[in-house]
């Protein structure tokens, strides 16, 4: 059974010799406090007689990997499967060993260091499931991402230079020279943290209608393509296809695409119920 990450609530790292908790990714929203969860858990694994991977709850359950120098642990919502979501669990903790061992067992209290970590634990665990047809666009005065440091911070930015409203996800994963998983994983952080949404790009199938829309985008439109501006709007009537609108029209449809695009990211056209 694949995996769904709509049921992933919040993962930690957590140092097994001291408990603390040195990378927490937050999913979803929790009624209990994370840093309970963790606590619990590390007393629990302490004290255990035997090995514990999984904690049942009312609404939730606790898997649990353990490592030699930490433990990884994810809350999610009762699953049919535990299988794919340990495999992953497992990636991540083999992974954080294999870089960050050294660092955990001698651990010196600062868990800055392991912010950048946080795109691994992504990669296998993306914020949402990625549409590949889906066109990205940028949005202003995004929430803060915690881990925006280094490696993480500069993939972002690779990835933001590539988003400009009109490629799709799958087309700015062909661009770039970063794997799809890691361009899958960044665009969730993107997402997640509100830096970006997304919009169907428009076939020539799509009815719109008009909407609203100042008047001094319409000059500005109007001084640029004259009568063929007025003729196109009067022509979306929520109805008609744009494919049958185009053909009614006797001037350049490659123009007039271009026109639609831009009417529609500037809030004049909108996609009819």
């Amino acid at each position: 059974m694949p995996l769904d990450v709509s049921k992933v609530r919040y993962i930690s790292l957590i140092r097994m010799e001291g408990g603390e908790s040195v990378l927490n990714i937050p999913y979803a929203e929790l009624t209990v406090d994370p840093d309970l969860i963790a606590g619990f858990v590390t007393a629990v694994i302490i004290f255990a007689k035997t090995p514990i991977r999984t904690i049942r709850k009312a609404a939730y359950d606790i898997l649990i990997q353990v490592g030699e120098s930490v433990l990884v642990l994810l809350v999610v919502d009762p699953v049919p499967d535990e299988k794919p979501y340990r495999e992953k669990l497992q990636r991540i903790l083999d992974d954080v060993e294999s870089k960050h061992g050294d660092k955990l067992r001698h651990f010196e209290g600062d868990v800055r260091r392991f912010r950048e970590f946080a795109l691994t634990v992504v990669k296998e665990f993306p914020f949402q499931s990625a549409d590949l047809n889906m066109v990205p666009v940028s949005k202003k005065n995004g929430v803060r991402i915690p881990f925006r440091v280094g490696k993480v911070d500069s993939e972002l930015e690779q990835v933001e230079s590539f988003i400009n409203g009109k490629r799709t996800v799958a087309e700015i994963m062909d661009l770039m020279s970063l794997s799809d998983e890691e361009v899958l994983a960044l665009i969730s952080i993107l997402s997640r943290y509100q830096w970006i949404e997304f919009k169907h790009r428009l076939t020539d199938k799509d009815v719109l209608m008009r909407n609203d829309c100042p008047s001094i985008v319409l000059e500005k439109y109007g001084a640029q393509y004259g009568q063929a501006l007025e003729d196109l709007l009067s022509k979306f009537d929520g109805v008609t296809a744009i494919s049958k609108i185009l053909d009614t029209l006797p001037y350049d449809r490659n123009a007039l695409w271009f026109l639609i695009n831009k009417l529609v990211e500037v809030g004049c056209l909108k996609t009819a119920p």
